[in-house]
């Protein structure tokens, strides 16, 4: 069945910079990972990509991004393949409006993910150090998101998926996706619990979704029996036609390969009808991110 992978990252440390593993986390990534390379590790098994937001430098102009994303669209001979563009903006900003109206002449762009998980002190450059829903800017600036047409992808822990419920409950005009199942913690009897709530009040929002995807947050070595209790629950919380999957590429290359990943996929899902399958592996994602149009 083919794919349409909905969580693919593609950079470049020669054209931006990426401060969550250029100072030292995660050693082993590359310093270059593009369309070809994804292509390369997906083979033809995979459809389409929709990429997410690398984490450039938030110094610098997030547009420059979704520009390389629509030239790689545009001119690449298998440009088709890159179907959809998350990008990154601050909804804190006062000139948010005005960073949305740019993403958006772009017509790779589809959505929003600006990461929320937050921890003192940060580990790393990408988790921050307040937590944004207690912001109000933050929480002013989330309200364009419906304005602009654009779906926001929630990078959280678990333990914030019930706060984000409560706000999202406010918000039933934003389309919001869940990325990596909502950071499950494995081997945690509380932290499980806390997790199954979480998903459990975000998928009462009919305008939620979840992404199956960074799996080797539930188990470094893919054993399929230790995930699956994770998938198990999110896929009878949302429904088939809530859930897509997403390879979480390149980072998930620390731990598995390509047809690793795939292979959990087919095993995961082989028990589902057909149709359900398809909405899993495609259909899904293709109503989301609005690839058809």
């Amino acid at each position: 069945m083919q794919l349409i992978d909905a969580h693919v990252h593609l950079w470049d440390t020669q054209r931006f910079r990426y401060p969550w593993f250029q100072k030292g986390a995660f050693p082993g990534l590359p310093d270059t990972y593009c369309l070809d390379q994804a292509i390369a590790d997906a083979g033809d098994a995979t459809a389409a990509f929709v990429v997410v937001q690398a984490e450039v430098d938030h110094g610098d102009d997030p547009v420059e991004e979704t520009k390389w994303m629509q030239d790689i669209a545009d001119n690449h001979p298998e440009g088709d393949r890159l179907a959809g563009f998350v990008a990154y903006a601050d909804l804190a900003r006062p000139d948010l409006v005005r960073v949305l109206e740019r993403h958006a002449q772009y017509p790779v762009f589809r959505g929003i993910r600006q990461e929320i998980w937050w921890q003192r002190p940060s580990p790393r450059a990408d988790i921050l150090e307040d937590d944004l829903l207690a912001s109000p800017n933050w929480r002013r600036g989330f309200e364009t998101l419906s304005q602009a047409d654009a779906t926001f992808d929630l990078t959280c822990w678990h333990w914030q998926l019930s706060p984000c419920a409560k706000f999202l409950a406010d918000h039933p005009s934003t389309t919001v996706v869940v990325d990596h199942l909502g950071s499950p913690i494995v081997g945690d009897a509380d932290a499980f619990e806390t997790w199954v709530r979480g998903v459990r009040d975000l998928a009462a929002l009919p305008n939620t979704f979840m992404k199956i995807s960074g799996l080797s947050q539930a188990d470094a070595h893919w054993n399929i029996d230790k995930i699956r209790p994770f998938v198990l629950e999110v896929l009878d919380a949302f429904g088939p036609g809530r859930c897509m999957l997403g390879s979480n590429f390149p980072p998930e290359r620390l731990s598995s390969t390509y047809e690793v990943v795939r292979s959990a996929f087919e095993t995961l899902f082989a028990r589902l009808p057909q149709n359900e399958r398809e909405k899993v592996f495609s259909r899904t994602a293709e109503g989301v991110y609005r690839l058809t149009n």
